[in-house]
């Protein structure tokens, strides 16, 4: 019994470092997609609730967009056959929620990010229904209106280019 206790303290400082290093990265293009979308002329003088759940947003919305960038592009369009037309289930992320005010309570709207995939990272701008539970994506996409964006990030973590459209859900 003491092995099994002992192998996984030995892995745990290296399990620790390498999640932070991925934090770290996925840290700086959240708040990179944040900042863009906070500055946004659309979106001045907004408070925005940010979740802390990681949702799967898809990305066939900008494959238009993507003309100019052709590798992105080729990734975009194969995004969710890559994914076998499966949809992942939200999952809290801690990275986000170490970022953001939960302390908003009163907000405008509420942004959902995506997993980041291929240097790309997807997010969704939701008008506030007071009547949704803000945490909850199907309660707040349900018959509203929003921005929807896609980021693409160079390696270094910088933006590439951003893509935004308005959009109404059914």
């Amino acid at each position: 019994m003491k092995s099994l206790v002992i192998i996984p303290l030995f892995f745990f400082p290296y399990m620790i470092c390498n999640a932070q290093n991925n934090c770290k990265n996925d840290t700086i293009m959240y708040l990179v997609a944040y900042n863009y979308i906070i500055n946004d002329s659309i979106n001045q003088e907004k408070s925005i609730f940010v979740s802390d759940s990681i949702i799967d947003l898809d990305r066939f919305w900008f494959s238009k967009d993507l003309v100019s960038l052709p590798e992105e592009k080729e990734k975009l369009d194969k995004y969710r056959a890559n994914k076998k037309n499966v949809w992942s289930i939200p999952f809290y992320s801690p990275c986000i929620a170490l970022l953001f005010d939960k302390n908003i309570r009163q907000s405008d709207a509420v942004l959902f990010f995506s997993k980041i995939e291929d240097n790309m990272l997807r997010a969704d701008l939701l008008s506030h229904k007071r009547h949704a539970d803000k945490y909850n994506y199907s309660q707040m996409s349900f018959q509203n209106t929003g921005w929807i964006y896609l980021f693409v990030f160079d390696k270094d973590c910088t933006s590439k280019r951003v893509f935004s459209h308005e959009i109404v859900y059914d």
